[in-house]
């Protein structure tokens, strides 16, 4: 437990499901006040529901009115905001060959403009608390894959506004992290169409190429955003966190 963290108030995007699920719970029992943001407002109650602490806000991170709704919903409420989780993103794999513009725009919106867009708007919080902010990025970013340029190029950009505004935002006692997460065992690893025997298999494979042997759990991610935001890490900015089980290496 980081008890600093109690009554603070966090944003994690992505929150429904996944990473940002596990992140804003951890959070959430630390007890932060956890707003989480998504399109499905189905799912995003559902978390809601089942844990005290977390509240939400519908919203598609690709447009600047529903960033802007976030933040002043947190500020109407409770006027202050120490935490800032970019977590929302999308993975598409596909070639090169294959690619069109319009693909690119949809990553880039998402896994980079909404993360400047939503820290811009919510630095004015964070600035007044001298919070912390944590980006995901990915394992991708330093270690690329086939079919994987739009992600790890927009992960890699993530990386680089990290350490970017540490740098920045030292002074003022802001600190910026990143978490690279590898395969975490989250519905990204989902194939349409594999019976459970398939998938199970699917997923073996993907755990042979790992050191460790299995994937990770969005709890892993969770206890590194925990420590992060806690003033256990008081002394880390700039930093990038590999999650992934030994893949980089």
């Amino acid at each position: 437990m980081y008890l600093d963290l109690q009554n603070k108030v966090a944003i994690v995007t992505g929150g429904s499901s996944g990473i940002g699920r596990g992140i804003a719970e951890r959070f959430a029992d630390e007890g932060v006040n956890v707003v989480i943001t998504g399109r499905h407002e189905d799912s995003l109650k559902k978390v809601a529901d089942d844990h005290a602490g977390i509240d939400y806000v519908v919203a598609d991170m690709t447009k600047e009115e529903d960033t802007a709704k976030v933040v002043n919903y947190v500020k109407q409420k409770f006027g202050r905001l120490d935490i800032l989780v970019n977590c929302a993103g999308w993975c598409p794999v596909q070639s090169i060959k294959e690619m069109t513009i319009a693909d690119y725009n949809r990553a880039f919106d998402l896994d980079v403009k909404a993360v400047v867009d939503l820290t811009i708007k919510a630095l004015p919080m964070i600035l007044a608390s001298k919070g912390t902010i944590i980006n995901l990025s990915s394992v991708g970013a330093t270690h690329p894959g086939i079919n994987l340029s739009m992600y790890t190029g927009a992960k890699a950009a993530v990386e680089n506004f990290t350490k970017v505004w540490a740098l920045e935002l030292a002074n003022d006692g802001v600190r910026v992290n990143a978490i690279a997460p590898g395969a975490i065992a989250t519905n990204i690893w989902t194939v349409p169409g594999l019976t459970a025997e398939q998938s199970a298999a699917h997923r073996r494979s993907i755990e042979q190429g790992i050191p460790i042997k299995k994937m990770g759990e969005p709890e892993d991610i969770a206890n590194i955003a925990a420590y992060l935001a806690s003033e256990q890490a008081k002394y880390v900015t700039g930093s990038v966190f590999k999650v992934d089980g030994g893949l980089a290496v």
